[in-house]
C-alpha cells in the first residue's frame, strides 16, 4: 500500500475514534483491529485470496508467538524451580531406596510448587522415584499373580482388581535411579536457563512478530512480483 494511503488510513481510523462517544477501550480496540486485522490486499497476479486470509496469516504468527513465549517461560520454569529440587536430591545422593529422603529432610515441606509437582508432574515422576509407590507396586504385582496363578483354570473368575497408589507427600521418601543421575542432572541443568534470557526472548518474538505482521502485505506482494518475474 503506498504511504500516503497508509497516512490516509490512519487518519480516517483516528478520526472515527474521535466520534461516536465510545469508551476509550472500544476506541482501541477498533483501531487495532481495523489496522491489524482489516489489512487492505495488494493487487496480485500469482495468488488469489481475500483478507480473511491475510488475517488467519496474521493470526497464525501471533500464535506462534505466544506459543514460543509460553515454552520458554515453561522450560525456565522448569531447570531453575523444578531443576533445584532434583539437583538437591543429587546433592544429597538421594540415589536409592536407602538414601531416600523426605521433603522435609530435604527442605522443601513448605514449598507448595515443588509438592504439587512431585505430586501431578508425570515427566518429573519418570526420573524421581517414591520408596513406599515402589514398594506398593511390588506388592501389587505380587498379588496380581498369586490370584491369576488360583484362578488359572477358572475362566468365570473376575479380573484382578488393580488399586491405584495414594501419594501423600509429606511423608514420602524421594530418591534418583543410580543410572538416572547423569541423564537427569543434563535435563534439569539451569546453566543459561534465566529470566533475562526469557525477557530477551520475549522481546525479540514480540517485535519479530509486530514487523512480520505489519510487512506482511508488502512480503506477499514481493514474492508475488519475484514469481512474475521468475515465470517470464
Amino acid at each position: 500500500m503506498p504511504e500516503y494511503l497508509k497516512k490516509h488510513k490512519e487518519i480516517a481510523v483516528l478520526s472515527k475514534m474521535s466520534a461516536g462517544g465510545k469508551s476509550l477501550f472500544e476506541e482501541l480496540w477498533e483501531y487495532f483491529e481495523e489496522t491489524y486485522f482489516s489489512p487492505e490486499i495488494p493487487a496480485l497476479d500469482n495468488f488469489d485470496f481475500g483478507t480473511g486470509t491475510l488475517v488467519s496469516l496474521k493470526t497464525i504468527l501471533v500464535g506462534l508467538t505466544i506459543g514460543l513465549i509460553l515454552a520458554s517461560f515453561i522450560t525456565i520454569y522448569n531447570k531453575r524451580y523444578i531443576g533445584s529440587f532434583v539437583r538437591k536430591l543429587l546433592e544429597e545422593e538421594c540415589l536409592s531406596k536407602d538414601s531416600a529422603k523426605t521433603l522435609e529432610e530435604l527442605g522443601y515441606l513448605k514449598n507448595p510448587g515443588i509438592k504439587q509437582a512431585i505430586k501431578t508432574d508425570k515427566p518429573l515422576s519418570r526420573w524421581v522415584k517414591c520408596v513406599e509407590e515402589d514398594e506398593f507396586y511390588e506388592e501389587m504385582t505380587k498379588k496380581r499373580e498369586e490370584y491369576e496363578a488360583a484362578h488359572a483354570d477358572d475362566k468365570k473368575a473376575p479380573s484382578f482388581k488393580e488399586i491405584s497408589f495414594k501419594r501423600n507427600v509429606n511423608t514420602m521418601h524421594f530418591y534418583i535411579p543410580e543410572e538416572k543421575k547423569y541423564a537427569i542432572d543434563i535435563k534439569y541443568d539451569a546453566k543459561g536457563a534465566n529470566w533475562v534470557s526469557f525477557i530477551l526472548v520475549a522481546v525479540v518474538a514480540i517485535a519479530v512478530c509486530a514487523f512480520l505482521s505489519y510487512t506482511l502485505p508488502d512480503l506477499i506482494k514481493m514474492v508475488d512480483n519475484f514469481i512474475t518475474v521468475v515465470s517470464k
